[in-house]
């Protein structure tokens, strides 16, 4: 028995440590990438952490749904959507953690997709009573009254690096109809903001979404012209011409990919999990994600009941 002593307090050991080390976190969603930091959704809320999955913070913590988190050009601060107030509006919060700041107040959804250029105002997209086709808007930092961003309508987007053209999705993604064309075709165009001129950038049967405007004179966007159902990373030159395709998964989708700032880095969704692709040589790393947290709700609900209970 003296010699399984300590054997036992090993296995005690061991035990213990299984329940309190973190795990790796799954369905982490809408990532974004700045300087070594990425900001995802989890658990209903934004956070951040180095890109080797270290330093893990908690930016909020809140019952609404926080979502779609994107870094401004500065990394100083990130922009997201939340339905605090039962839609989603735009808010911004400091990359460091403080207090949540709404910026939208309309009643219809407002999705952030990322930042203007100077880092200035917001780009989102929200469907506000026109038709029921969803526009492009930039809200300031401020706040204060929205403006369109251009484009006639428009979900995903992405200014150029100097601001003066947008690249877009006229029109969302319909996946149970996506190789049929006309009003369900998904293509990424061009519009030069202030000459009001558009160009159709690709012209696919399937989805061409997601549209990332880089510093190299390419245009990045996830599609699945594979031919396989799948969808991955390709890219474009702004001028035009044959796309390439940058990543090559056969199996899941690459969905809510974002670029940084600095054109430098695009992180995306895939399998669950969220990865990182190089734009310069094209390595794709996963980011692992260990984290320990409890959710935001109690697993018992307690309540009183008086007459009025009848189930």
């Amino acid at each position: 028995m003296k010699n399984l002593y300590p054997l036992a307090i090993a296995l005690f050991v061991l035990a213990f440590t299984s329940i309190v080390v973190a795990r790796e976190a799954r369905l982490v969603r809408y990532p974004s990438y700045s300087n070594g930091r990425v900001a995802f959704t989890y658990l209903g809320d934004i956070w951040t952490a180095d890109e080797n999955g270290q330093n893990v913070q908690r930016l909020t913590v809140n019952k609404a749904r926080d979502a779609f988190p994107r870094f401004s050009p500065d990394g100083k601060w990130i922009a997201f959507s939340s339905d605090r107030n039962g839609n989603l509006d735009v808010f911004i919060i400091p990359s460091t953690g403080g207090a949540a700041k709404q910026l939208t107040y309309h009643s219809a959804d407002d999705t952030v997709l990322g930042w203007t250029p100077d880092g200035k105002g917001i780009l989102f997209s929200s469907q506000r009573g026109e038709d029921f086709m969803a526009l492009l808007y930039v809200v300031g930092v401020d706040g204060g009254m929205p403006w369109r961003a251009g484009p006639d309508m428009g979900n995903a987007a992405s200014f150029s690096p100097d601001g003066s053209r947008i690249a877009y999705n006229p029109k969302g993604q319909v996946y149970w109809r996506k190789y049929y064309r006309g009003a369900y075709a998904t293509d990424v165009w061009i519009e030069d903001v202030s000459a009001k001129k558009f160009t159709q950038l690709t012209d696919f049967d399937g989805l061409d979404s997601w549209p990332m405007w880089g510093r190299d004179g390419q245009i990045y966007f996830v599609s699945d012209r594979d031919g396989n159902g799948l969808t991955n990373i390709w890219r474009i030159s702004e001028s035009g011409g044959k796309a390439d395709r940058i990543t090559s998964f056969k199996t899941g989708d690459v969905r809510f990919p974002s670029i940084s700032a600095d054109g430098r880095a695009i992180v995306f969704e895939h399998d669950f999990g969220i990865w990182k692709l190089d734009t310069g040589n094209n390595k794709l790393t996963p980011i692992k994600l260990d984290i320990e947290a409890e959710g935001e709700e109690n697993d018992t609900e307690m309540r009183a009941f008086n007459s009025e209970a009848d189930d």
